[in-house]
């Protein structure tokens, strides 16, 4: 049986070598929203994401093949205004917003 620190450590290996891949291999053809896009989260989402915060404003950070490989491009990491890093934002709960300087 695989104890807690190892399946621990083992998640942040992953995690890590997926931001690898973001800073080193382009994002893939076809993705919606490139790296760096601003978006707004819809203000209604499914029930099973009652726990995702909602309505507000983000800066989308990678896909999820960006990161870990395959063809998901549509499943995104966000980095939240005020709140952080958060995953997975499908692509339809997402529209791309143009922020004024």
């Amino acid at each position: 049986m695989v104890d807690y620190e190892t399946r621990l450590s083992d998640a942040k290996g992953f995690h890590a070598k997926g931001l690898h891949r973001v800073k080193t291999i382009p994002e893939p053809s076809g993705q919606k929203f490139p790296v760096g896009s601003r978006v707004r989260i819809a203000d209604k989402l499914p029930c099973y994401k009652s726990h995702f915060h909602s309505g507000v404003c983000a800066t989308v950070e990678y896909t999820y093949a960006h990161a870990y490989g395959g063809d998901n491009i549509k499943s995104y990491s966000l980095d939240i205004d005020g709140i952080g890093s958060v995953s997975w934002y499908d692509e339809g709960e997402l529209t791309e917003i143009q922020e004024e300087i």
